[in-house]
């Protein structure tokens, strides 16, 4: 196997940045050949206030052959950095990027993972230190994250917020704090866990939704997860994502991986997961149903009064229908959802580590 190949760059001086301790905070940044828009995201987080927090960024170069040691390089002076090159290619690198940066070890004690097209606002570090503080007994945590459009004209159908979240990675769980349940996640892009997570070995699985499936399989474990709305970062949309043709084809992907997500391996704390095995005739009638409904909903778009509406309500269906129809899919293929399974008495749980947690 490869190792990742790390380049010791100078640490800055001061309170916040010194290296002669141990960073409170280790932001995780996966790149691959966008060494501008890493660049972009590495001034928002030099500019961001971080008095009083020790923090160090850890980029990882994912296969690329572009300027990004240059450009992490160039803020060695303003925060401590930590170049790393992972070799391994193929079309889920990004999960053996994030591995990479577990395994180099020496992360701080809240471990952020972060896209190289996001820009945190300016008081993020310590909205993340204050939601971290507000809630010691949780362990993975996200905030507001919302759209930063290109230059140029921005189509009316990408405007509407459930939109935002099914295809630009935009999040908001809401005004106040929520606590995170029954199978849902972090956006991938901009949440943090605490460094006691790590002692369960977790590993960000080879496959698209790497970061869903590395909370969902920590949630199994017991650890708790909130998001807090105060910390905000934004998310810079490459005009490409909001092309029609693109966005079609990344709802339907969104549906199929959040389906298998939900259902592979089987989880307790999942509920779609819980219903299709401890109830599987409904559980297909219920899928069957709404894929109906959807698709019902597809077809009824032609009556919207604009182009934008119509097209707005066929991207929702697309990801439904298809999210839908893989669940029904996924529970007539795996065997823990076979209709002749013998279903238990009672739930196994996951071990809680929350006697590891004082």
């Amino acid at each position: 196997m490869d190792h990742p190949i790390t380049f010791p760059l100078q640490f800055a001086h001061g309170s916040s940045t010194g290296a002669s301790q141990s960073p409170q905070v280790s932001v995780i940044i996966c790149t691959r050949n966008r060494a501008d828009s890493l660049r972009v995201t590495l001034q928002a987080l030099a500019a961001a206030d971080r008095r009083g927090i020790r923090v160090e960024v850890v980029v990882v170069d994912n296969a690329g052959n572009d300027s990004a040691r240059q450009v992490v390089e160039s803020f060695a002076s303003q925060f401590s950095v930590r170049y790393l090159y992972q070799p391994v290619t193929g079309i889920f690198g990004k999960s053996h990027a994030l591995n990479c940066a577990l395994d180099a070890g020496g992360l701080g004690e809240l471990i952020v993972i972060l896209d190289d097209d996001i820009s945190v606002d300016p008081d993020w570090f310590l909205q993340l230190a204050a939601i971290s503080a507000r809630w010691p007994q949780m362990d993975i945590f996200t905030g507001t994250t919302y759209v930063v459009w290109p230059a140029g004209p921005v189509p009316a159908w990408a405007s509407p917020p459930r939109i935002q979240t099914l295809i630009l990675s935009a999040a908001c769980f809401g005004p106040t704090d929520t606590e995170l349940q029954g199978g849902q996640w972090c956006v991938g892009g901009h949440f943090w866990f605490r460094s006691r997570v790590l002692q369960h070995r977790p590993r960000f699985p080879d496959c698209w939704a790497t970061e869903p499936v590395f909370q969902l399989d920590l949630a199994e474990l017991g650890f708790r997860s909130v998001a807090c709305p105060q910390a905000r970062a934004g998310h810079r949309v490459q005009h490409a994502l909001l092309d029609r043709r693109a966005a079609l084809e990344r709802a339907r992907k969104t549906g199929r991986d959040v389906a298998w997500v939900r259902l592979q391996p089987f989880r307790t704390r999942v509920k779609q997961a819980r219903m299709l095995r401890d109830h599987p005739w409904f559980g297909r009638l219920f899928c069957l149903v709404n894929y109906l409904r959807w698709r019902a909903s597809s077809l009824l778009s032609i009556f919207y009064p604009s182009g934008s509406a119509r097209f707005e309500r066929r991207l929702l269906a697309a990801e439904r229908m298809t999210m839908y129809l893989e669940l029904y899919r996924a529970a007539s293929t795996l065997p823990e959802y076979s209709l002749r399974a013998r279903r238990p008495t009672a739930h196994p749980r996951g071990s809680s580590p929350a006697s590891s947690k004082a």
